[in-house]
């Protein structure tokens, strides 16, 4: 049987962004110890926008594409994930998710801090409900959120 080759427009979309949430920490601690810059925060203490009284606690949330980092770990591998993208082939659940956490890993020990101050660490992963073909999360990948501490939430749009 033939592999039959998928058009870029039967790739489903995935988006996998980083959400922190912490009773106090500074948001620009975050960014500084990800690489990453945030597409929203807020800081614990802050006005609260369009409601009385201030934010509870700190709120982070960036988008963890392959693109997204500061610094890549190894250009190599960043180089192989963006020519997949460009054949869109990148965009996949499993690949998207484990080149999130294998940045993340490299974080484990603020990741635990984050967890351990009463913080909570979350992948929201993102797909379009009518192009969510069925995926599996491979051992590896469950193993490795186990390990850091991370839940992942699934967001089906519409």
């Amino acid at each position: 049987m033939e592999a039959r080759q998928l058009s870029n427009e039967s790739v489903p979309q995935v988006d996998v962004s980083l959400r922190i949430r912490h009773p106090t920490i500074d948001p620009d601690e975050i960014s500084a110890a990800l690489g990453l810059q945030p597409e929203h925060c807020f800081k614990s203490g802050d006005p609260a926008q369009g409601r009385r009284g201030v934010h509870t606690q700190t709120y982070w949330l960036a988008d963890i594409a392959a693109e997204s980092w500061v610094e890549p770990i190894a250009p190599e591998s960043v180089e192989s994930l963006l020519k997949a993208a460009q054949s869109g082939r990148a965009r996949s659940v499993e690949l998207m998710l484990s080149f999130g956490l294998r940045r993340l890993q490299a974080q484990h020990a603020f990741l635990e801090r984050i967890q351990d101050d009463g913080g909570d660490v979350s992948l929201l992963l993102s797909l379009a409900r009518d192009s969510a073909a069925d995926f599996t999360l491979p051992v590896a990948i469950t193993r490795l959120l186990v390990k850091l501490g991370i839940t992942l939430e699934f967001k089906f749009d519409p």
